[in-house]
């Protein structure tokens, strides 16, 4: 880090769940992972993009054609549900709210949607909260937060330190709660906990580490839901039930994973990702991070397939959403020791 002195920032306006976090440690103005300081380098980012891909005849011939349910309300939405919007991008209705995550509607730079969005936009109203896991234009998206901000007046921002202030810094008018690792928003019968995830920020050459970004514990409607965001796997997910005593569904990344080497310290694999559930004690895995945008060597269709068959190897109940499809989320009250 250089000579640069650490700062720890927070919100101090929030509770802390972790009594012994001082809050996130920033150098240089720039937050940076406790445990990983991720540096690719132009030599192994040029290997990352141009190399001998094992799968790559698969990419080129098999299809990835997913199943797809077609919105054209919200009417049939009753009670707790979540719908997968493709990527990391859900709606989530859960103890009478209504939460949009990482919304992207559309194409990202120089990354072209792979699958349809199984909604028109405008279907999407009474929406309580915009959770927001941070900066990459796969998970922020600003024209599809101008949708949202435009037919929710009433919608609450709910993100990692400095996404917020970029994001208000286009919508002026959006209420914003910005959070540190292990904050906690306290809402009408709801919680929301801010918590870490290994992983970066950047949007432009020289902001890299400005905005923090973080995973998202949802409590409302008797259930609790971890949503990982972006994130390799570390011993972040081991600590999840010193803080909560039960976890319902843990929704993960699964895609964007080889090559290893290059992608393990920023996006978790099928195998690890279900590790990271039984690490966290969560009741149901939900798989997201896939499908949508070609990010990576492995083809479309590869995560959900090796995620499908090691959560039967290894005896784990997951749900895996097709898009569109309506998912009735209800609380689960199996034992640990029971799994």
């Amino acid at each position: 880090m250089g000579d640069n002195k650490i700062f720890f920032c927070e919100n101090e306006c929030l509770r802390t769940v972790n009594p012994h976090w001082r809050g996130n440690p920033t150098a240089g103005g720039k937050f940076f992972n406790r445990q990983h300081r991720w540096k690719p380098g132009i030599k192994n980012v040029l290997k990352w993009n141009f190399p001998s891909n094992p799968q790559g005849k698969e990419k080129r011939t098999v299809k990835w054609n997913p199943n797809v349910h077609f919105l054209s309300s919200l009417d049939d939405v009753q009670g707790n549900s979540l719908i997968w919007l493709g990527h990391n991008s859900f709606f989530l209705q859960l103890g009478g709210k209504r939460f949009m995550i990482d919304p992207v509607f559309g194409n990202i730079p120089f990354v072209k949607r792979r699958s349809p969005l199984p909604a028109n936009p405008s279907i999407f109203t009474h929406i309580d909260y915009l959770l927001i896991s941070h900066d990459h234009f796969d998970h922020l998206d600003k024209a599809s937060v101008a949708v949202l901000v435009e037919a929710n007046p009433q919608m609450v921002l709910f993100c990692g330190m400095g996404t917020g202030a970029l994001i208000k810094s286009w919508f002026p008018q959006l209420k914003v709660i910005e959070a540190g690792w292990y904050q906690q928003h306290k809402g009408d019968k709801l919680r929301l906990t801010f918590l870490p995830s290994l992983h970066w920020s950047k949007r432009g050459v020289s902001d890299g580490g400005a905005r923090l970004w973080g995973a998202f514990m949802i409590e409302a409607g008797g259930i609790t839901i971890y949503n990982s965001g972006d994130t390799g796997y570390a011993h972040h997910f081991k600590e999840l039930p010193n803080f909560f005593s039960h976890i319902d569904y843990c929704m993960i990344g699964i895609g964007a994973y080889k090559p290893r080497w290059f992608m393990k310290p920023n996006h978790i694999s099928p195998y690890d990702a279900l590790t990271a559930s039984s690490d966290m004690h969560a009741c149901v895995t939900i798989p997201m991070h896939y499908g949508t945008f070609d990010l990576s060597q492995e083809p479309l269709f590869d995560p959900p397939h090796v995620f499908a068959a090691e959560a039967k190897k290894r005896n784990m109940k997951v749900v895996i959403p097709e898009l569109g499809e309506i998912v009735r989320l209800e609380p689960q009250h199996v034992e640990v020791a029971e799994r």
